[in-house]
């Protein structure tokens, strides 16, 4: 858990960042652009590309995030929150690690909605990396519970999804609930209803974040 010393330091930094410029840099059409394309890729890629080109795909958009941040071309909160859902989507602790140093500095940036991301990213990295995630973000599938294709909902995606899920590996004590609320992460009792309705077939879409922050 060397990792966690730099996340809390990250944390109080977020937290004393708050001042403004007067000129605040606008958001870069690029990184946005990117950012489209990736979620358009993540909703319907399957209908659309192979496995083959959808990883070729990956691949270039994070070139091209990785040369507009060596470029400084990204400035803003807006432009690194959209580059750690990018890079979020991949597929190996590298991608989320990097993602996580992406959300939070979208936070330092004074970026309200990249508070999630960068929870998010934090317990994705752990899990990857064999720890319990401290948040309380994700819902792998249990292997000790069936899983099974389930879509009640109308208006829905008409991509099913998995039942059979759980919050572990967790350190449910690790952090109280203040803190993740502060990150617009549900409370813990929240986390477990939620679990409940992921394996009841539906989709908890207004209580995967905390009441009042950016959806």
């Amino acid at each position: 858990m060397k990792f966690l010393p730099f996340f809390v330091a990250c944390i109080v930094a977020a937290q004393m960042a708050t001042g403004k410029t007067q000129n605040p840099p606008k958001a870069s059409d690029a990184i946005y652009k990117v950012f489209v394309e990736d979620g358009e890729d993540a909703r319907n890629g399957l209908s659309k590309f192979s496995e083959d080109e959808l990883t070729a795909r990956a691949k270039a958009r994070d070139a091209k995030v990785r040369a507009l941040l060596a470029a400084g071309e990204l400035k803003t909160g807006e432009d690194f929150h959209e580059a750690a859902f990018i890079f979020q989507h991949g597929d190996d602790s590298e991608h989320y690690l990097f993602a996580h140093v992406l959300a939070m500095e979208a936070v330092l940036k004074g970026s309200n909605e990249a508070k999630w991301i960068a929870a998010a990213t934090l317990d994705r990295y752990l899990q990857s990396v064999g720890q319990p995630q401290v948040f309380g973000t994700q819902y792998p599938l249990d292997p000790n519970l069936a899983h099974s294709a389930k879509n009640t909902e109308a208006g829905s995606s008409p991509a099913p999804f998995l039942t059979g899920r759980t919050l572990a590996p967790y350190n449910e004590q690790f952090l109280p609930d203040s803190a993740r609320l502060d990150f617009c992460v549900p409370a813990l009792v929240q986390q477990k209803q939620n679990v409940a309705m992921f394996n009841a077939g539906k989709r908890p879409t207004d209580t995967m974040r905390a009441p009042g922050c950016p959806r």
